[in-house]
């Protein structure tokens, strides 16, 4: 008798402690968000004009563009080159990441490159309402975040 009372005191506190298990993994898992129609400015592009920074813009329906911009002016050749376009993505969000994946291309008028977008072309970051972290340790502050930060990267 005194077994079973102790089997049965044991199955009890084993399933207890599984429901305490599974509940303590679902809490604090958070979805990230990023702010839809503002743009992610590269961390060093915050001081130049609109046209000639890097970034990324999220919209409604999972869409978004990424804007890519480099001048680069090989004195030496007298040669002076200029890569502008903006790839447009679909994105997916799952826990606290964010996954692009090329849709289209577009050049810019002032590209003289005309460096081929490969259609594989994925990017995924750490996400968050106020910045996006790649894997490579760059960051992309929200244009609405940089107001709370008004003395980063100057």
């Amino acid at each position: 008798m005194k077994r079973k009372f102790l089997a049965v005191v044991f199955v009890i506190l084993a399933a207890v402690l599984l429901v305490g298990i599974f509940a303590g993994c679902g809490a604090g898992t958070a979805n990230a968000s990023v702010t839809l129609n503002k743009r992610y400015i590269a961390e060093g592009d915050l001081g130049e004009p609109e046209d000639e920074q890097v970034y990324f813009e999220f919209t409604s329906g999972n869409t978004g563009v990424y804007h890519y911009y480099y001048h680069g002016d090989y004195g030496t050749a007298g040669v002076s080159l200029i890569s502008s376009y903006s790839v447009h993505f679909r994105y997916k969000i799952v826990s606290d990441m964010v996954y692009c994946f090329y849709d289209s291309v577009e050049y810019d008028e002032a590209d003289t490159e005309k460096a081929e977008v490969e259609t594989d072309w994925k990017r995924y970051m750490g996400a968050d309402t106020d910045f996006l972290m790649s894997a490579s340790g760059s960051f992309y502050f929200c244009e609405d975040y940089l107001a709370e930060i008004p003395d980063f990267g100057k």
